[in-house]
């Protein structure tokens, strides 16, 4: 398993994701929005903004080829799903 941190451009180039459904409870407004906004926008340069663990799991075959809207884009373009 890799455990090293990676940027936001790493994590969602070429990688297509699926959030559970049990997972998808918590909505930000337009004021968690802008304050993130804010945040990054202050950070300075050569500095990192810490916004919590992401947990990343590899998919298989068998469960992504029901994917029926998505595989295209797995198959044809080479995303991770």
């Amino acid at each position: 398993m890799d455990n090293q941190l990676l940027t936001l451009s790493k994590i969602f180039t070429e990688r297509l994701f699926r959030i559970p459904d049990y997972q998808r409870g918590y909505a930000w407004t337009e004021k968690q929005l802008k304050d993130f906004w804010n945040d990054i926008q202050q950070l300075e340069s050569n500095n990192n903004h810490y916004i919590g663990v992401l947990t990343l799991e590899t998919v298989s075959r068998e469960i992504y080829q029901h994917w029926d809207d998505d595989l295209w884009i797995i198959d044809a373009k080479s995303y991770q799903p």
